[in-house]
């Protein structure tokens, strides 16, 4: 078993060199921006003295941090400069440290920026569509749909966000819906839900900024989301 303060010693490590995040707990770093939560994780592998660094992204509209942190809408592994999934011995974690934290900066830059652009955004979430895991999982596909929607309407590109309906509802139509609705229940409620919540944003609002009030998440650092 690894000894706390390895693991202390190795997030502080991270946090050293991520600046633009703050330490949530014993192995994950966050910021907010915007209507999400961004950030590094740091994996305890099982069966083994590992630990895997992955960028994640998670929503801050649902309706208690609880929720919003259940389950992130992407996961993406850090790699090296030959390709290869990232994983440290946490008792050999100088050896291969500089180079997880080189390759996590270039693969995860949006972490580093001050603000991000909605183009920024949707790049970031584009790039997770590459994925073998979410080119095989309808679920994960939506969920990066409606990412993007929510990022769209927290700026308030409401042409963006009837783009982004248009083309959940084509992906839809490719599946059979067994394969959606243990996820999201009826298709159509959740596409009206979507587009309820963009007739009216006061909801949507309300609950990011209380969300932002939780005592743990006003200690992150921030970054906005602009159009």
């Amino acid at each position: 078993m690894i000894e706390n303060s390895i693991k202390r010693e190795i997030i502080n490590d991270w946090a050293e060199n991520f600046p633009e995040l703050s330490i949530y707990t014993q192995n994950k770093l966050y910021k907010i921006c915007g209507p999400f939560v961004f950030g590094i994780e740091l994996l305890s592998l099982p069966r083994s003295e590992d630990y895997r660094p992955v960028f994640v992204c998670y929503p801050l509209w649902k309706p208690g941090v609880k929720e919003c942190l259940e389950e992130p809408f992407f996961v993406e592994e850090t790699r090296n400069k030959k390709g290869l999934q990232i994983n440290i011995p946490y008792r050999e974690s100088i050896n291969y440290f500089e180079e997880a934290v080189e390759c996590a900066q270039k693969q995860a830059s949006i972490l580093q920026l001050p603000n991000v652009t909605l183009g920024q955004l949707f790049e970031t979430i584009d790039k997770q569509f590459l994925q073998s895991i979410v080119r095989a999982s309808p679920v994960g596909q939506l969920k990066l749909f409606e990412a993007k929607f929510n990022g769209a309407l927290y700026v308030n590109e409401l042409n963006k966000c009837s783009e982004i309906l248009e083309e959940l509802s084509t992906l839809i139509g490719n599946y059979d819906p067994k394969f959606l609705e243990w996820k999201f229940g009826d298709l159509n409620v959740w596409l009206e839900h979507l587009q309820i919540q963009k007739t009216n944003q006061k909801n949507f609002f309300n609950q990011i900024e209380k969300n932002r009030q939780d005592k743990k998440i006003t200690k992150l650092m921030t970054s906005e989301l602009k159009a």
